[in-house]
């Protein structure tokens, strides 16, 4: 058999989109997948089709923005499968408009489900993947909004830059583990993700949904890539252990405009305040976690480290 075969998965969000492209994917390639949502009753339908399809599934209710109910989700999933090892933070929702124009109530809704959802994620799992040992993964989908702001979404945009740097922060801690992170970052997909959007936010606000926009977004969604081809994309990855995933080329312009600004910032900085022993030593490779640094004389600032590695002295002039 090849990975992941053989393993079980938890998905959330895994009722439509990207996150059922995924579990379908799974299935195909003979694992047992766990199929988290919030909506039971498109639940029940996509656990119809998978078993009809030869797969093993069951499914999750599950708020992922509510934190109680993370760790009886997750022994549910492993009573009715077995041991995840497969975690896939899927779930996601956008919404709200210009910033002076969100209200903090949408505010906190999105950071809750497309971030602190992660982080609850990984609280929940990980702990189980270490204390079992054996090849484990987490994969946390994130956007291209995650690298690029668009204006009229900054509650968006500012939970996918936070999903973003959370997995990379995760990726680095478990470096030399068998534990392996990707972060998807899809451009347009073809997914229900405006409607359900829509839904939340307009419930969340106890208001009727705006039609003209929700038909607009989706409408621009229906365009995009289709999410079984991406979840057949994501599989493929996390087998090769790839960790960044994207989904559509034409999106590199815009990073690189981004990348070429912070660099520019950098290059055109006199560097009137000395050198910054902190980048220093993480541009040497130095886990900052394990220093201990013990500033030198004022006028000569030579920061010593000591650690695993040995010792290392940084001065501030370079």
């Amino acid at each position: 058999m090849v990975w992941p075969a053989g393993e079980v998965a938890f998905v959330t969000g895994a009722a439509s989109g990207i996150g059922l492209g995924i579990a379908r994917a799974l299935v195909a390639e003979g694992a047992s997948v766990a199929l988290a949502d919030i909506d039971g009753t498109r639940l029940t339908e996509i656990v119809r089709e998978l078993t009809e399809a030869g797969g093993k599934v069951t499914a999750v209710e599950l708020d992922v923005s509510d934190p109680a109910q993370w760790e009886a989700a997750a022994d549910r999933a492993e009573a009715a499968l077995g041991p995840v090892s497969l975690l896939f933070n899927n779930a996601g929702v956008s919404g709200g408009g210009r910033i002076e124009e969100t209200s903090l109530d949408v505010w906190r809704w999105i950071q809750k489900i497309n971030i602190d959802a992660q982080f609850i994620g990984v609280a929940t799992f990980l702990p189980r993947f270490r204390a079992r040992g054996g090849r484990a993964h987490i994969t946390n989908t994130t956007s291209m909004a995650g690298m690029v702001p668009m204006v009229t979404q900054g509650a968006y945009v500012a939970s996918k830059f936070a999903g973003l740097g959370f997995s990379m922060v995760l990726r680095d801690e478990l470096r030399g583990t068998d534990i392996g992170v990707s972060v998807l970052c899809p451009g347009t997909v073809a997914t229900r993700l405006g409607v359900t959007a829509g839904e939340g936010e307009a419930k969340l606000l106890g208001k009727e949904m705006d039609v003209q926009v929700i038909e607009r977004n989706s409408t621009l969604l229906a365009a995009g890539a289709d999410p079984g081809k991406v979840g057949e994309q994501v599989v493929e990855a996390i087998r090769a252990r790839q960790f960044m995933i994207v989904t559509h080329r034409e999106w590199a312009p815009l990073v690189e405009r981004v990348h070429a600004e912070q660099a520019r910032a950098f290059s055109e900085f006199d560097g009137r305040h000395g050198v910054d022993a902190t980048a220093r030593m993480l541009a040497s490779g130095i886990d900052l976690d394990q220093a201990q640094v013990r500033p030198g004389r004022p006028q000569g600032q030579v920061f010593r480290y000591s650690g695993p590695a040995g010792t290392c002295l940084f001065h501030s002039s370079g």
